[in-house]
């Protein structure tokens, strides 16, 4: 099997760069992305932090489970603008126009370390 490159963010830790695997298509399965979360996923799109291509997944009942806030995540996505935060381990991939999940190019990878730069991450 293929693997595809994602941004692993946990709630507790250092965020780092990753391999997942994915399908005989290079399509990252949403069983795979729940995986790195550890439950069920609920996704934020990340056009609105300037990353129209990008999606971010997360525990889709990490509040209600009590899990750790994510500061990282929670300004990288932009969130905060609506007065919501994200908390729990965090995924981001790319999705293609079909969209389909995806691994992240070299240049998403860049662009993700220059803005967690700019974050102060």
């Amino acid at each position: 099997m293929a693997k595809a490159k994602v941004l692993k963010i946990p709630a507790r830790g250092e965020w780092t760069f990753a391999e997942i695997e994915t399908d005989r298509d290079g399509v990252l399965p949403v069983e795979a992305l729940e995986d790195a979360v550890g439950s069920w996923v609920e996704y934020w799109q990340l056009g609105e932090a300037g990353f129209p291509r990008l999606d971010m997944f997360f525990n889709e009942e990490g509040k209600l489970a009590g899990l750790s806030f994510n500061v990282v995540a929670t300004r990288l996505s932009g969130i905060l603008v609506h007065d919501d935060c994200i908390v729990g381990d965090v995924v981001v991939c790319a999705h293609n126009d079909e969209y389909q999940y995806i691994g992240l190019s070299d240049t998403d990878e860049l662009s993700l370390r220059r803005r967690l730069a700019e974050l102060g991450f």
